[in-house]
């Protein structure tokens, strides 16, 4: 019952944020440029195609899911305080998440038809991956399923995503969260510095790192034409990611704490 009552809580709570989200979205990539053809007089040139971009929703959904799957402690601490486990809060908000996931690529789905045979000129594909995955099987059919099952993974693997670095972030104080979110970047911009020097000299390139990155995409050799890669690669690896983070999410949630 518990869980019921905290999954509609936050159900609402994030549909109410995600249509906020996808309105200023749509002001962002529509309006604006509108406004601002019309302050320069260039009004007759303007077209809507021209500012859209293909995958406008999945960039909106997965920037939501991403950051309010980051957001912790706010909840969190309300629902301990009207005395919601830390089990009820991590399950409730991942079902909460997942239905505005669902509902993030039905509209992506609508959006890619529309898309493809009224606003843009070009008959590109409705989906991304569909570049990558969209020939991999003989049936038309089982291409569109797949594309969709792999872009559903991507974008819960970037949800998951952030709800293992809001636990992290969770666990230390303001401070430390402060300094986390300062100094994380820097670090990694650091590390990609090194890899690419590195790289430089020839030496990644031999080693195993860029054959496992191949193989999780699903590209068999560097000649794999587009549309032609393996889709159940990113289908188990992704399974994989999401299974292992939402389990450290969960233990990592349980050791959540109030802080006074």
């Amino acid at each position: 019952m518990k869980t019921k009552a905290a999954f509609s809580y936050q159900f609402k709570n994030y549909l109410r944020l995600f249509g906020w989200t996808y309105l200023w979205a749509i002001v962002l990539v529509v309006f604006l440029p509108l406004l601002i053809a019309l302050i320069l007089g260039q009004i007759h040139g303007f077209s809507v195609a021209d500012y859209l971009p293909r995958v406008l929703p999945a960039i909106v959904v997965g920037s939501f899911v991403f950051a309010f799957g980051g957001i912790t402690y706010d909840g969190f601490k309300l629902f301990i305080q009207n005395g919601i486990g830390r089990k009820t809060y991590f399950y409730s908000k991942l079902l909460a998440l997942s239905s505005i996931l669902l509902i993030g690529e039905l509209i992506n789905v609508v959006y890619g038809v529309l898309y493809t045979h009224f606003i843009s000129n070009r008959r590109a594909a409705i989906f991304a991956f569909s570049s990558l995955y969209g020939k991999y099987f003989n049936s038309k059919v089982e291409n569109t399923i797949s594309v969709i099952v792999i872009t559903l993974l991507f974008i819960v693997c970037i949800m998951v995503t952030g709800m293992l670095l809001g636990t992290i972030l969770g666990l230390f104080s303001r401070r430390a969260q402060m300094m986390l979110i300062v100094g994380a970047p820097i670090l990694l911009i650091i590390l990609l510095a090194v890899l690419m020097s590195v790289n430089t000299q020839n030496r990644l390139i031999s080693t195993w790192l860029p054959q496992f990155l191949l193989y999780i995409i699903g590209m068999s050799d560097m000649s794999t034409p587009q549309g032609h890669f393996i889709a159940f690669a990113p289908m188990i690896s992704g399974s994989v990611y999401i299974i292992i983070v939402l389990v450290t999410t969960y233990y990592l949630t349980l050791r959540l704490r109030v802080p006074r």
